[in-house]
């Protein structure tokens, strides 16, 4: 317990110092207001911030440009505390669409990938190329064949650009064309013509098959280019009417949503002549018989397709000298100088033979010359029908109709596809047999057989006995249908789709054939009406039965036609859809 305090301790109150109250001296305060302005305050209080917003303007001074104004009070509308939201709702936003976009790009280069290795499971490319390479020609053959991905017309510009850059690449020496050898010194170089052809023997079968393709496939690019200019400076193409320029002062307008317009100064040839690669084609030393062939009747069609039918003819000579070099002694098997198949029962011409014959005879049926023709196409059709049968074409399908293909437009079943031709190892189709040897009869050899009846009917019409070119279509058209209804599966397809040309072809003789008769005779008819009869009018009866019958067979062949026209668009419907393309790219 604390002891009490001492009362002693404590001064008592009136002893203790007065102090009297003063300020401490210190520095004077004086508060700066914000303006000179203070003159003009009606009350300024002491110690009171001025602020400028609150004066009055003067006369004198007039407002700062609106820059000025909005930079010296930024910082007073923006604070502390909404700069920091800003500050984080535009990081947010913008990882928000950095992310967004980049799901969009990943995206897209799946779905490109996807793309790309299903064209490669559609057609293989050799695996020694590089990725670029391989992927310029895969993407031309697919554009090229717009109906098996989707489209309508094939954009021939981007497919010669896709296979010019490839030829490019394949004959650089130093880089995938490395082994192959120029057949002369700094090689041959051909006026009007170009360079010929390498060596290109040293390198594998799948190597010079690609190499084929991309020659071959920038011809058909150059024959349907063929009078296009491109202008290098707007990156378009298009044809020559339609290029402004001083030889051209009143161009046709482009097409509708087409706003660029090519510049004649601007513009070059969008592809070299088709006979550039043709001729490249001929001159290499390594391609097989088939090959070369393939060349030489393509380049002579297309000199058909321009009107030079004597030089077209000059390469049908080459062609036949090409297939009767595979063979020997070819001398016995055909007549060099007409084609014509001799057909002694002992020789068989060779596939390549009976090819270059057909063409011949197409040629020769072109150019006027109908007996020679005639000859032509009755002695291949000899030759194939005397052709020994294959071993494995003996069974038959029953007959049906075979169902059209149906697109699938279901995204799940397509993503399915598309992922197991991605984990599917893709498979490198086998070569083409070289053609040296003769064919054999199969199920699909019916079609050919009707395509070379339906020329035979044809010419007969036209020059000799329209009966028998009657009979000999007619003839034609059920050796086509009975055989495409026979054709089933997926690998009957390219040979289906054959007969069904065929097929079509026979249909519009027959109903031309018959239109002209029934117009005859019915022209007949109304001359003899004015002519003297006889007493019981039998001539006039006559012609009356002979314009029913014809009426009747056309009536038979509409209603046929008709039931077939299903079938018809279903295998062969969007061949007519894609040849060429009439857009400007």
């Amino acid at each position: 317990m604390l002891p009490p305090r001492n009362a002693i301790g404590r001064i008592p109150g009136h002893l203790r110092p007065v102090l009297l109250p003063f300020r401490t001296p210190g520095p004077k305060v004086r508060l700066q207001p914000f303006t000179h302005r203070s003159r003009l305050l009606l009350s300024p209080p002491p110690g009171r911030p001025q602020l400028p917003f609150l004066s009055p303007l003067t006369p004198i001074r007039s407002l700062p440009p609106l820059s000025i104004h909005l930079r010296q009070h930024f910082g007073r509308l923006i604070s502390t505390e909404s700069r920091n939201h800003f500050k984080k709702r535009l990081s947010r936003g913008l990882k928000i669409g950095l992310s967004f976009y980049a799901i969009l790009v990943l995206f897209q280069v799946i779905k490109l990938g996807l793309y790309q290795e299903e064209i490669e499971h559609e057609w293989p490319t050799p695996p020694e190329w590089t990725w670029k390479s391989r992927w310029c020609l895969r993407s031309a053959q697919a554009m090229m064949h717009p109906e098996h991905i989707g489209k309508l017309m094939t954009n021939w510009p981007m497919v010669a650009g896709y296979l010019r850059e490839l030829l490019e690449r394949l004959e650089k020496t130093d880089g995938e064309g490395q082994g192959l050898i120029e057949q002369e010194d700094g090689g041959i170089f051909v006026e009007g013509v170009g360079r010929t052809g390498l060596d290109i023997s040293a390198k594998s079968e799948p190597w010079r098959r690609g190499y084929f393709q991309a020659l071959m496939g920038a011809a058909k690019a150059a024959e349907n280019l063929d009078g296009w200019l491109t202008d290098r400076k707007q990156k378009i193409s298009a044809p020559a009417e339609y290029v402004a320029g001083p030889s051209n002062p009143r161009p046709k307008p482009m097409p509708a949503g087409q706003k660029k317009v090519p510049q004649e100064e601007n513009c070059e040839a969008a592809s070299p002549p088709p006979h550039t690669f043709y001729m490249k084609v001929l001159t290499t030393k390594g391609f097989d018989t088939r090959q070369k062939l393939d060349a030489a009747l393509a380049y002579a069609d297309w000199l058909d397709f321009k009107g030079l039918g004597s030089t077209a003819g000059d390469m049908y000579t080459w062609a036949l000298d090409i297939a009767a070099g595979g063979v020997d002694d070819a001398s016995k098997i055909v007549d060099l100088k007409t084609g014509i198949l001799k057909n002694d029962g002992t020789d068989l011409p060779s596939e390549n033979i009976l090819r270059v014959s057909t063409a011949l005879a197409v040629h020769n049926a072109r150019e006027g010359d109908l007996s020679t023709a005639l000859s032509l196409f009755t002695s291949v059709l000899k030759a194939r029908r005397s052709l020994p049968i294959a071993p494995d074409s003996g069974a038959n399908t029953p007959f049906s109709f075979p169902a059209p293909p149906r697109a699938s437009n279901d995204p799940i079943a397509s993503f399915v596809k598309s992922l197991k031709n991605m984990f599917s190892p893709r498979r490198i189709p086998r070569p083409l047999p070289s053609g040296d040897t003769p064919p054999l009869r199969t199920s699909t050899s019916a079609c050919d057989e009707a395509g070379l009846m339906t020329y035979i009917g044809e010419i007969l019409f036209a020059s000799s006995s329209r009966e028998h070119g009657l009979a000999w279509t007619r003839d034609a058209v059920e050796i086509a249908e009975s055989t495409m209804l026979d054709l089933r599966g997926a690998e009957n397809k390219p040979a289906r789709t054959r007969c069904a040309e065929c097929l079509k072809v026979g249909l519009e003789n027959w109903k031309t054939m018959v239109s002209a008769l029934v117009a005859q005779a019915h022209q007949e008819q109304v001359e003899s009406a004015g002519k003297s009869r006889s007493w019981f009018g039998g001539r006039k009866q006559s012609k009356a039965e002979e314009l029913k019958r014809w009426e009747a067979e056309e009536a038979v062949l509409e209603d046929r036609i008709r039931r077939l026209f299903p079938v018809l668009v279903g295998e062969s419907g969007l061949d007519t859809l894609s040849p060429n393309s009439s857009l400007f790219v």
